[in-house]
């Protein structure tokens, strides 16, 4: 359907007078011109269209006398003023845009306007982000300063109490073991097979009907909306908009059972190396000697492993006073020969880690 012309309305802000048709450009009672506060609006009830009238564009005002024109007209129908040089109709006023932030300049003289509440706004925020900044900088450094001082090498007095010593030796042994797959693999011994399921897969088994639905068109109507064309009227839009309906039919599903799916599985025995026992040997002497061991036609030695520390008196200064405390630290071979119960070191410990002696 083609878009109608409906007729708006506007009030006089001057006599009070209502519902003054939007082409009659002045009010009847008081004989003002409708000014730039004017805001066109549609009545309740039945509509009156505007028969032969051609919507144009908004009606513009004079920049200089403030004269109020038609679309249509190209200059001032008071001044003569061109339309070109008109910075205002009846939308840029009833949606006036954002005022934009002025330009510094060193050629206005006029001084900038003075609002103490923006200004101490402006500075809070500056102030918090400010703090927001420095407390995550303060953070990273503490937690620098933190790391750093956890890290780093420290010197310390220590009296070495006990040196001990620890060999230990892992054993595995060779063990049968009962197991099943898919497929035998290498060195297994087959002891027996089984046909058994191993997956599921669909298969069609019937067909069931269903009731389902589904939204089909049923006829329509028109949908009615206005838009204000800004020259006292407003154009009537029409839209066609179909209307559905929900309709219910049977449809056929494939219903699928779970079939079996069988193949041949193995069950064997196979051999393998595990670990079984540690046997550990400890003094804390300057003689360290291993395990006296026997091993039966099923086991074996796997590795061996030696491990060397020493307990002493840690001094240190913690809060400007003399402290002492007993550390174990686990040293190297060459080290633990060196060194002898009752003597005192100068140590060096990094990440809880004796670096240097002397």
């Amino acid at each position: 359907m083609a878009d109608k012309i409906v007729m708006g309305y506007w009030d006089c802000p001057s006599c009070g007078s209502k519902g003054i048709p939007g082409t009659t450009y002045d009010c009847p009672n008081c004989g003002r011109q409708r000014g730039k506060e004017t805001k066109f609006y549609m009545r309740s009830g039945p509509v009156e269209y505007v028969a032969g009238h051609k919507v144009v564009g908004a009606d513009w005002y004079c920049e200089y006398c403030g004269a109020l024109n038609s679309a249509g007209k190209t200059v001032c129908e008071n001044c003569g003023s061109p339309k070109s040089e008109s910075k205002d109709d009846y939308f840029s006023l009833k949606n006036p845009p954002k005022p934009k932030q002025p330009e510094p300049s060193v050629h206005k003289a006029t001084a900038p306007s003075f609002d103490p509440l923006s200004i101490i706004h402006k500075v809070k925020q500056s102030s918090l982000a400010i703090k927001l900044i420095a407390g995550i900088i303060l953070l990273i450094i503490v937690s620098n300063l933190i790391s750093s001082f956890i890290s780093k090498p420290r010197d310390y007095t220590y009296d070495v109490k006990e040196l001990t010593w620890e060999n230990s030796i892992e054993i595995e042994e060779y063990k049968t073991f009962r197991e099943s797959d898919w497929s035998l693999p290498s060195g297994a011994r087959l002891v027996e097979t089984n046909r058994e399921i191993r997956s599921y897969r669909s298969v069609l088994d019937h067909y069931e009907s269903v009731t389902k639905s589904r939204q089909v068109p049923d006829g329509g109507h028109y949908e009615t909306s206005y838009s204000d064309n800004g020259d006292g009227t407003f154009t009537e839009h029409s839209t066609y908009v179909t209307d559905y309906t929900t309709e219910y039919y049977e449809e056929d599903e494939p219903v699928y059972r779970q079939e079996p799916v069988y193949d041949t599985k193995y069950y064997y025995d196979i051999d393998r190396w595990v670990y079984e026992r540690t046997e550990t040997t400890t003094g804390k002497d300057k003689n360290p000697y291993w395990a006296d061991i026997t091993l039966n036609d099923k086991e074996r030695e796997s590795g061996r492993d030696s491990r060397y520390t020493m307990t002493g008196i840690r001094h240190y200064r913690s809060f400007f006073k003399d402290r002492t405390k007993e550390e174990t630290y686990e040293i190297q071979e060459s080290w633990w020969k060196q060194i002898q119960n009752g003597q005192t070191l100068n140590i060096t410990v990094e990440k809880g880690r004796v670096t240097a002696w002397q």
